[in-house]
């Protein structure tokens, strides 16, 4: 049995506040008796290991290989269109590392953020992530300083012009 111990470079974009845990390993024996193994990160979801595959297979599961984290988002109502609304997580997503990416800076974990439906913000390292997280903060900001106020007062306006309306806008 031949064994080949598949490794990654050091992240240089690490963050020095950040615990790192201790990692696992994994390990693909093929049946031609070639077995791989490497780091597998302690915040992985899923653990890669399998045993019997051909090596043609492993040469796939290898490229294939993405250690991810899912984290979860806010439930909000949503709507699309004119369509019933529904209930549905936002900015949620996934930690990603994809150890044989062809590109080496792919090979370093990103955080993918799913806006809603198929939108996505991908490929964030950990500046991207908070320059994201700003914007959002500046977002509800916004939202909250000037836009609610906004409305507060459009809803006044509007309903001190119509006083003796109904709810659907029509006269009583």
């Amino acid at each position: 049995m031949r064994t080949v111990h598949v490794g990654l470079a050091a992240d240089s974009d690490s963050d020095t506040d950040v615990r790192v845990l201790p990692g696992r390993t994994w390990t693909i024996a093929s049946t031609d008796g070639y077995t791989a193994t490497g780091y597998l990160p302690a915040w992985a979801d899923d653990d890669p290991s399998a045993s019997g595959v051909s090596l043609a297979r492993l040469v796939v599961l290898l490229g294939d290989m993405c250690h991810q984290a899912h984290f979860s988002g806010q439930w909000m109502r949503v709507v699309r269109a004119r369509e019933a609304g529904e209930e549905s997580a936002v900015f949620s997503g996934t930690i990603d590392c994809t150890p044989y990416a062809e590109d080496p800076a792919g090979r370093l974990p990103v955080a993918n953020v799913w806006i809603v439906d198929d939108y996505w913000v991908n490929g964030l390292d950990p500046t991207g992530l908070a320059e994201f997280a700003a914007r959002l903060r500046v977002q509800a900001d916004y939202l909250d300083g000037e836009v609610r106020p906004l409305l507060a007062a459009a809803r006044s306006e509007w309903t001190a012009r119509h006083a003796g309306s109904t709810v659907n806008g029509g006269s009583s």
